[in-house]
């Protein structure tokens, strides 16, 4: 999934754009693995869960937690509410502990040795991380970026994007996911 917002639409918010790109990226790791697992042969397979394991650990929930302290502070300071981004705090803990259910599906295949026998574990979860994670970023993109860019002056948002950059890098404490 590419972001669809037009580049230049955007005010200011472009360099937020950049830095979430990754998370776009990654997306299709997931459809990809759900294919390999019910197609390929199993090395093939859990090849593709380890590329979707690696999007996950080091990417979406990295991202997460980035998000939670500088777009989303930023956001309610938009709003005038603190607790209003509560929503999409929510959104992170949901796909968080579904990358943790498969990361565990995962493990227990690979010690198995049987990964046909998971694969009624693993579809649900890759299918259901999938849209969950594409629904969360265009909610994001559509609605959350757009108010930052109205309201956030340029220096504001390379705050956010320097913030959000470090903590992404795990330059922070409690930066490392669980």
């Amino acid at each position: 999934m590419e972001n669809t917002t037009e580049p230049d639409s955007d005010r200011v918010i472009t360099p937020l754009r950049e830095a979430r790109r990754p998370l776009f990226e990654g997306m299709g790791s997931l459809l990809l693995a759900a294919d390999a697992v019910t197609a390929a042969e199993a090395r093939v397979a859990l090849a593709s869960l380890d590329t979707v394991v690696g999007y996950l650990r080091d990417t979406v929930i990295p991202a997460h937690h980035a998000e939670n302290y500088t777009m989303l502070i930023a956001m309610d300071g938009i709003l005038g509410q603190p607790g209003s981004s509560d929503i999409i705090k929510a959104q992170h803990r949901s796909i968080n502990a579904m990358a943790g259910d498969l990361l565990k599906v995962v493990d227990a295949a690979r010690a198995d040795g049987d990964l046909a026998q998971y694969a009624r574990y693993l579809l649900p979860l890759l299918y259901g991380l999938y849209a969950a994670i594409r629904v969360h970023l265009e909610s994001e993109e559509d609605a959350w970026l757009p108010l930052m860019d109205a309201h956030l002056s340029e220096s504001q948002v390379g705050v956010v994007v320097e913030n959000f950059s470090r903590i992404m890098a795990g330059d922070s404490p409690g930066a490392q996911s669980p």
